[in-house]
């Protein structure tokens, strides 16, 4: 079979959607298929830009000779689930968040008539593509969380299922003994919240180590915040490091904590229970909290500096229970079937043809 993956790239980034449609691409293949990657090009510094990126998928038009060289095409992001296709499958990253649930809001557009007729636009031909009955609108729509298919439902009114995969190199993964540091791996956003975890680091009643990792436009912010706190004798930033090196932080740390604002899936929440370390995160994480069970693989505690230091303390102070979370994480985890050849096999499963 011939199988079109489409998404967007953006010069200069590479992160958990680059890791997932390169995954994905390298499932087909492996599966048998041919691959043809469409990648269109994006840019998150203005609002007209996602206008001019959805004009462009709009009008690539795939239908014609019944979809030429391509057989099936799977479609990942805004905008290029738009372009046309006959048999079209979407397996949905995320909704352009900035125009929905972020609307508004410190971290989306700001609310003025510019912005909100982009955003009616992009509401409208999201139904279409997502949920219409015209040609070239997706035959199947699938979502990488429950947290991305419920804004789905929530802002389009379109039904669809999630479908779990595997972060990269997970079968790398190991776990080590554990030294006595927390580890924070993600890139330094206001998104990913580790201001939140600095704070409820100094509310800690006994000192508690952390190892940060990533790059991202905070790392100033958090460093000056961390020397604010008192705590630049205790966390240590590591900055963007080699897969090889966050392995091994990951098999040596005690905990791993994630408390990001509504996070699509989160493959660090994955990567800790496959190293089988227990992970701390928070009742408004959004997708963590399908895979993280209270008291059970780790903690969900308030989004609050108390409420987390009270979880770390907690594990740090019991290293037979951390241990013990860790090990439960990593069960859950291989008890979910979470695999690129299930995920490739639900996408390229026939479906009825229209009508029948």
């Amino acid at each position: 079979m011939r199988v079109g993956v489409a998404t967007v790239f953006t010069p200069g980034i590479h992160g958990g959607a680059e890791f997932l449609a390169d995954g994905l691409v390298a499932a087909i293949r492996e599966a048998g298929h041919q691959v043809h990657r469409i990648s269109t090009p994006f840019h998150y510094d203005a609002p007209s830009s996602a206008g001019r990126a959805l004009d462009q998928c709009l009008a690539t038009d795939f239908c014609r000779f019944d979809g030429g060289l391509i057989d099936r095409l799977i479609c990942l992001k805004f905008p290029a689930y738009a372009i046309k296709h006959p048999d079209k499958r979407l397996w949905l990253l995320h909704q352009h968040r900035v125009a929905y649930d972020l609307f508004g809001s410190p971290h989306g557009w700001p609310d003025n008539a510019e912005t909100k007729a982009l955003r009616q636009r992009i509401a409208a031909a999201d139904r279409e593509a997502l949920g219409g009955q015209g040609e070239g609108s997706a035959r199947a729509v699938y979502t990488i969380a429950e947290r991305v298919s419920a804004r789905l439902r929530h802002y389009s009114g379109i039904e669809s299922r999630a479908l779990y995969h595997p972060p990269a190199d997970a079968e790398k993964f190991r776990c080590a003994k554990a030294l006595p540091y927390i580890f924070v791996p993600s890139r330094l956003e206001a998104l990913k919240r580790q201001d939140l975890f600095l704070r409820a680091l100094a509310a800690t009643p006994t000192p508690i180590g952390a190892v940060i990792a990533g790059g991202g436009g905070m790392r100033a912010q958090l460093e000056a915040l961390t020397q604010e706190l008192g705590l630049s004798d205790r966390v240590r930033f590591v900055g963007a490091i080699s897969r090889a090196e966050m392995l091994e932080f990951y098999a040596q740390a005690s905990a791993v904590f994630f408390g990001p604002l509504d996070e699509d899936y989160g493959y660090i929440t994955l990567e800790a229970m496959l190293a089988g370390k227990p992970v701390v995160t928070c009742t408004d994480s959004g997708g963590p909290l399908e895979f993280v069970v209270d008291g059970e693989t780790g903690y969900v505690t308030e989004p609050t500096p108390q409420s987390v230091a009270e979880a770390l303390s907690r594990l740090m102070e019991n290293q037979a229970l951390a241990r013990d979370l860790g090990c439960n994480g990593r069960a859950r985890y291989e008890a979910m079937n979470i695999s690129w050849a299930h995920v490739v096999e639900t996408l390229l499963a026939d479906l009825p043809e229209v009508g029948s």
